[in-house]
């Protein structure tokens, strides 16, 4: 009978004890920018979100973003980006890598949530590499889901498809100027 008794206190003590975070630190901004561009590790810029680009980053993501501008890194062609995006509950971070033809390079920089931590195994990110955007700033290619993970693989395709916007427009700005 004690031992019931004390399983109960137990139970009842662990039902009021905050929920923890799950942090799980992939890999860190400047390890992932140096993946990108070694040891030519451009100055960031930032790209304010306004007008058009607020509404087609808006699109892609399914909500407003909530930030005003982004900060991003860029050379001539090769731009990259990272991103927080909601997960089930808890917001992921992603670091996109865009070049010429499409994503370079896809990182899961710090996933929070307790389940869908596949995403940041190499076999699901490298389905991004290449990919670009369709006229309708979808994904150019299929993404193979993860059991479980649904919401964080949609969370990483629309990150994906976000950054090949704001590479396109990063891109297209930088060839305007004189």
């Amino acid at each position: 009978m004690p031992r019931v008794i004390a399983l109960l206190l137990m139970l009842g003590l662990a039902a009021t004890l905050p929920a923890y975070e799950v942090q799980i630190r992939h890999l860190s901004q400047p390890d992932f920018l140096q993946q990108v561009f070694a040891d030519q590790q451009p100055q960031p810029g930032l790209l304010p979100l306004r007008g058009e680009l607020r509404e087609r980053v808006t699109k892609v993501l399914g909500h407003p973003y909530r930030g005003l501008r982004l900060r991003y890194w860029h050379t001539d062609t090769t731009s990259a980006w990272i991103i927080e995006e909601k997960s089930k509950d808890m917001p992921m971070t992603v670091g996109v890598a865009v070049g010429p033809k499409g994503i370079v390079d896809l990182e899961i920089l710090v996933y929070r949530e307790p389940r869908g931590g596949e995403v940041h195994e190499a076999f699901f990110r490298r389905q991004y590499r290449g990919m670009t955007l369709n006229d309708d700033d979808t994904l150019s290619g299929d993404v193979d889901g993860i059991t479980g993970a649904t919401l964080s693989v949609d969370a990483t395709s629309r990150v994906a498809a976000m950054a090949l916007v704001l590479h396109q427009a990063v891109m297209e700005g930088a060839s305007s100027t004189p």
